[in-house]
């Protein structure tokens, strides 16, 4: 092959009136040329940036700002006495897409008002589509800016409901940040 190439090399020097020598040399200076011509391009662009502000952020120091609308870790709001807001009703895990993501178990104590048992939601499988804080009736399940969700096994992200809920004062708060109103017992 390489013997195909430099008889073709040289038949067309030849044509040209020049030597194989002089084609190779023309040949490496083009090469050499085009190179120079992309080192200094790149170098021009490293130039044009060296001047613009930086739009990084150096996490953890500095915090992102986060749109009222991400969708971080889930929580439950509570009244402002403490108590649960969430009727157990179960619109959020039947909406889930996730199938048994949400698991809720409720009991009516002997005033006919809900008691929640027990209410686990898996952030490890969770797509955080929102479904289930836009189906609940009382608005107890919201979305919170936390974004550092890492643990080290799947168990921990398994939140119950002690994990989840915010106390009286909290979700006040977040009411009022929300433009909500503040639920009262």
């Amino acid at each position: 092959m390489m013997m195909m190439v430099s008889e073709q090399t040289q038949a067309s020097a030849s044509l040209a009136g020049k030597t194989t020598t002089d084609v190779v040399s023309q040949s490496t200076n083009s090469l050499v040329v085009d190179g120079l011509k992309e080192i200094t391009r790149g170098l021009l662009t490293v130039l044009k940036q060296h001047n613009i502000d930086p739009i990084t952020l150096e996490y953890p120091e500095v915090m992102p700002d986060l749109s009222d609308r991400f969708h971080g870790r889930l929580s439950l709001l509570s009244k402002s006495d403490g108590t649960d807001l969430c009727i157990g009703c179960q619109a959020c895990a039947r909406v889930c897409p996730c199938d048994d993501l949400i698991q809720i178990e409720m009991h009516r104590d002997a005033d006919k008002k809900p008691v929640i048992d027990r209410f686990t939601i898996d952030l490890g499988r969770c797509i955080f589509c929102g479904n289930c804080t836009e189906v609940c009736p009382v608005d107890c399940i919201k979305f919170l800016p936390d974004f550092e969700l890492a643990d080290y096994s799947r168990e921990a992200l398994v939140l119950d409901k002690k994990d989840l809920t915010l106390n009286g004062e909290e979700s006040d708060q977040w009411r009022k940040e929300h433009g909500l109103a503040v639920t009262v017992a």
